[in-house]
């Protein structure tokens, strides 16, 4: 480009040169215009340097992109070092101790949430226990109305006054509840009752009697199961109260060990740092203000040397198009 005032300056000549030589002659003999041979020659002149100049400009916008990022990225270095570049060795025994505060707390956490679920798998376990003993209730109930109406079906086919539902005297207690297991097949927790009664007397029962022990003995039976219904439904509600609350608890421990851990990891990486501070850093910190200074100075020497090619240009370009 340096080249280009003094060739435009030949050309002009060139130019001047040829005009004043021309000698009108006809067509037929007239060769090819040189005037025109040098105006071509300096339009061609003048796309190149616009080409060249787009080039040049794409190419300093790349280099003041590098320039831009490369200068933020050691003024950050450099302003991270600066802020460690003080550090003491107390200091990053502080925040050692600190950090062994944190892993403690986390350890304590890990032990709360231990003994939480511990906690809940007892409940769990009370429940269960109590659940399978509504359920053996139930089914003795169900047994104690099975066989007290097996009981009164045997008792009816004694009946002496069907209208009144009088049945026989006992005479045989033992015969009398020997077809009642056999028809309630097996003992049950009614017939042991019954039996319990019925051989603690000393005569036979009289008509009708044995109805009403029996009815006596369903209606405890029931009332019993009543109560059997409303202490599960109470265990089960009690139960639910516990799970609940010992979840949310364990669940509000997860969350805090999952910030102090978030808080160690920070923690351990900022004794690193200290620790290459305190080892070196004021040296790294150096060099990286040596580099700032010299990107500094590059840039812009190139950014000075890039307006004078741009005003050459100018003057270039003005040349040409005044030819």
């Amino acid at each position: 480009m340096q080249v280009m005032p003094a060739l435009i300056l030949a050309l002009l000549a060139l130019a001047s040169a040829a005009s004043a030589s021309v000698v009108r002659l006809d067509e037929e003999v007239s060769g090819p215009n040189p005037i025109r041979k040098v105006v071509n020659l300096m339009e061609k002149m003048q796309e190149k340097v616009a080409a060249e100049a787009k080039k040049e400009d794409g190419l300093f916008e790349k280099f003041q992109c590098y320039c831009k990022r490369t200068q933020k990225q050691l003024e950050d270095d450099i302003a991270k070092a600066t802020g460690l570049s003080n550090v003491k060795p107390e200091d990053i025994a502080a925040k050692e101790a600190q950090l062994k505060a944190l892993e403690q707390s986390v350890e304590d956490l890990k032990n709360e949430k231990i003994e939480e679920e511990k906690t809940l798998a007892s409940a769990k376990a009370v429940r269960e226990k109590e659940h399978q003993k509504y359920l053996k209730s139930e089914q003795e109930h169900v047994e104690t109305e099975n066989a007290a109406e097996s009981a009164l079906k045997s008792l009816k086919a004694t009946e002496t006054d069907p209208d009144n539902s009088t049945h026989a005297p006992v005479q045989n207690p033992g015969s009398f509840l020997s077809r009642l297991e056999k028809v309630s097949q097996g003992p049950s927790a009614f017939s042991q009752q019954l039996t319990a009664l019925l051989q603690d007397r000393s005569e036979a029962a009289a008509p009708g009697e044995v109805n009403v022990l029996i009815k006596d003995l369903e209606e405890k039976a029931e009332e019993a199961w009543r109560q059997e219904v409303g202490n599960d439904a109470k265990e089960s509600k009690e139960y639910d109260g516990v799970k609940s609350s010992k979840q949310k608890s364990i669940k509000a421990v997860l969350e805090v060990m999952a910030r102090k851990a978030k808080k160690i990891g920070d923690l351990k990486v900022e004794i690193v740092n200290m620790q290459h501070a305190l080892a070196g850093g004021a040296k790294a910190l150096a060099e990286n203000e040596k580099m700032l200074a010299e990107l500094k100075k590059d840039c812009a020497q190139r950014a000075s040397e890039q307006e004078e090619k741009k005003a050459l240009r100018a003057e270039e370009e003005k040349a040409l198009q005044d030819t």
